[in-house]
């Protein structure tokens, strides 16, 4: 009898067990799949599609074929063997050729960039390091006046392995769009990188055209992205710290609306909207008003900010928690 009782329970704990973890299994599946777009549509994030006939990117003529003297040959990404011709017109027009492979060359380019970094790499070499991008922000934000006493801040970029193209567009766009009295200086973390251009390359161009503005920190080995981040807040000089991933693009007026709540508040912790880059053709898009969190999986998802926290004075120009 006892042992039949036994049996029972035993059978019971495992059939418990085993449906359990098909449940969990499932709902951790569609939550990763599901959760982290569910609410809001977002442009630029839908998985990886064949690759476009055409796509226009907005882009200055200085943002194509910059050479390692920094002069603009009009050519695109010859230094990295991507040479496609005169791609721009005088008048600046974007040409369709700029997405098109021509050689398998550029075919195992653009493949490599996707398996190294998941984002076309062949577009991102062609473009260059510095383009135009649409000012995304509303009416209401450009007509905005901010304190002119606002504390400098330092910008701490931590990569590994990162594209050189997309790193280097990363710096100058901070460069570009940076007012100098509010840059303090931009430190660049190496967490120990292994690709061969991110080595003498990357030290030879910060030397020769960012002597003055950019610091380039290397760790001797993997810290992974917090310590690294923290290695390269022990460099910083200026009265505020932000911390950029090493493939983004910062906008008009950017920093401004994130040093405005710190000098109100030193203890404030600030985060901007992030607009959106296209992974296969690097079009810049803007993003609804949504703010980050986490379901009870802990999945990372953006929500909508409620109307109720955007119904003040200022309407959604304010900051909101």
């Amino acid at each position: 009898m006892g042992s039949a009782a036994l049996r029972c329970f035993c059978y019971g704990c495992l059939f418990t067990s085993v449906t359990w973890t098909l449940l969990l299994f499932i709902y951790f599946n569609f939550s990763e799949e599901s959760q982290g777009v569910r609410h809001v549509s977002v442009k630029g994030l839908e998985p990886y599609k064949p690759f476009p006939k055409k796509m226009y990117p907005r882009l200055s003529r200085e943002s194509v074929g910059m050479d390692w003297d920094g002069s603009n040959k009009g050519r695109a990404g010859d230094q990295l063997g991507n040479h496609i011709g005169n791609i721009m017109e005088t008048n600046g027009n974007f040409s369709p050729e700029m997405g098109m492979i021509f050689n398998a060359q550029d075919q195992d380019v653009r493949d490599v960039g996707y398996q190294k970094h998941a984002f076309n790499m062949l577009i991102s070499n062609r473009l260059g390091y510095h383009r135009d991008v649409p000012d995304t922000r509303d009416p209401k934000c450009a007509k905005k006046i901010y304190p002119t006493d606002l504390p400098p801040a330092s910008i701490v970029i931590c990569f590994y392995n990162e594209a050189f193209s997309a790193l280097l567009r990363t710096v100058h766009s901070v460069l570009d769009r940076t007012p100098p009295n509010l840059l303090q200086e931009i430190v660049l973390v190496d967490d120990s990188s292994d690709l061969g251009d991110l080595k003498a390359l990357l030290d030879d161009y910060i030397k020769e055209n960012l002597p003055n503005k950019v610091k380039l920190v290397r760790n001797k080995q993997r810290e992974g992205l917090i310590r690294g981040r923290m290695v390269g807040a022990s460099h910083t000089t200026g009265d505020v710290l932000v911390f950029l991933d090493s493939h983004c693009e910062v906008n008009e007026m950017w920093l401004q609306p994130l040093l405005t709540p710190i000098k109100e508040n030193p203890k404030t912790v600030v985060c901007p909207v992030i607009d959106i880059i296209s992974a296969d053709t690097l079009m810049y898009s803007s993003s609804p008003v949504v703010r980050g969190g986490f379901n009870w999986g802990l999945h990372f998802k953006w929500d909508p900010v409620p109307l109720s926290e955007l119904g003040g004075p200022e309407g959604f120009t304010a900051p909101f928690r």
